[in-house]
């Protein structure tokens, strides 16, 4: 099986060569972004064995010590993100996203290797720091693309991160079962290809790079850079209350399924598959749709206002079938996410982009950080049984609490 997948990738990278020079860039970007993101997410199925494994604990341990390596990446991602994405804009996206690629290769291999559980923190730590893919991958859509074009390119950035979501659990189960270190193996082996293949034929696409004063600087000195532009700032916290609404899904769906409905795992798994499927579809193809007649304040606004709608029948639902008209309508919303990066980009000059997505990255890290606790916790407090009020959708109306918040800061500002 693993000889077929990678005759096919080898094949798709050899064809990939005969395309324009902007078609390559895309085409290389959204494989990198899908395997980042495959990544992530074949660490799933496999992460509670491989604690258990070398931790020798039971379940609950394992449970914990799992949060402190998502905690160790999710640091990381916030103090450097913005530094990578600075550097991009003075040394140029090529270097810097080879060097991304670079990074998470190792961390593949040191889980894949690593006998002791510090060492599962010493990758995790490493991918964090260089783990900018999308923040440069986002500025370099921007170097390549006109403003109308945006929207579209920036869809398939998101489709891609949903189509790495479909395929890493998947990949990390099936090879899981054979040894629980070859996931990893696996997906640093197609890093290294695609690191290669961006080596030889991955151009450059920062034309600007160099134009601003290179200073090493700390996150917090780029955020000011950006307190000059009017209204970013207050986009940047529409973002961050969005960002942070989103991690109701992640960090929930399962428990409030299992709950609520007593689903097995199958059937979790294979909600989880549909919602990979379903984010792609909306990403690639509805978004080009929508985006020919709506503006990106629109998209925004309309995206806000389905994510909240979807969230509220989820909380309340009584049924399967509600909740997964509840779901259909909040993936519909996340038309929003492609609409805030193409008006924040087109606010922000050519030379400042990297920094912009590497901000952007950073409250996503922070939202990763805060997200998971906030509303686990939530859906703990509200859902032991000794309690005489039971209300499983607890994280999915706060969420929608958020979103509300977000839309109405975001009318604010549009006036």
């Amino acid at each position: 099986m693993l000889s077929y997948f990678f005759l096919g990738y080898g094949y798709f990278i050899l064809l990939s060569m005969t395309f324009k020079n902007k078609t390559k860039i895309v085409i290389f970007i959204t494989i990198t972004l899908v395997l980042d993101t495959a990544g992530f997410g074949i660490i799933f199925p496999i992460l509670p064995d491989l604690l258990k494994e070398l931790l020798h604990e039971d379940l609950s341990h394992a449970a914990k010590f799992a949060g402190i390596l998502a905690l160790a990446y999710a640091l990381m991602q916030f103090i450097f993100a913005p530094i990578i994405g600075y550097i991009s804009d003075q040394y140029g996206r090529r270097r810097v996203l080879l060097f991304s690629l670079l990074g998470f290769s190792l961390d593949c291999f040191f889980m894949a290797f690593a006998s002791t559980y510090e060492l599962l923190v010493v990758g995790r730590i490493i991918a964090g720091i260089t783990g900018a893919t999308f923040a440069v991958a986002s500025a370099a859509i921007v170097d390549i693309s006109t403003e109308d074009e945006r929207t579209k390119y920036f869809g398939y950035l998101h489709a891609a991160f949903a189509l790495g979501f479909i395929l890493g659990p998947l990949m990390g189960g099936i090879l899981g079962e054979y040894n629980l270190r070859l996931p990893f193996v696996f997906t640093g082996c197609l890093t290294l290809i695609n690191m290669c293949f961006g080596y030889f034929y991955f151009p450059e696409t920062n034309q600007n790079q160099g134009k601003t004063p290179f200073a090493f600087t700390i996150p917090f000195k780029q955020w000011k850079d950006m307190r000059s532009i009017e209204n970013l700032g207050i986009l940047l916290v529409v973002f961050f209350f969005l960002a942070l609404a989103s991690h109701s899904m992640e960090s929930t769906w399962s428990f409030y399924t299992l709950g609520k409905y007593d689903w097995s795992k199958q059937q979790i798994g294979l909600s989880l598959t549909v919602i990979g499927i379903l984010t792609f579809l909306i990403q690639t193809y509805f978004i080009q749709f929508v985006s020919k007649y709506l503006t990106d304040q629109q998209l925004i606004t309309w995206g806000i206002v389905f994510s909240i709608g979807g969230l509220l029948l989820i909380s309340f639902s009584s049924s399967p079938f509600i909740s997964w008209m509840g779901m259909i309508l909040y993936l519909i919303g996340s038309i929003q996410q492609t609409g805030f990066q193409s008006l924040l980009s087109k606010m922000v000059q050519e030379n400042k982009q990297g920094i912009l997505q590497g901000i952007l990255s950073s409250i996503n890290g922070l939202t990763t950080l805060l997200g998971p606790l906030l509303f686990t916790y939530l859906f703990y407090a509200f859902s032991k049984p000794e309690n005489t009020f039971i209300f499983h959708g607890i994280s999915f109306f706060v969420a929608a609490v958020f979103c509300f918040l977000a839309l109405i800061v975001f009318k604010k500002q549009s006036r």
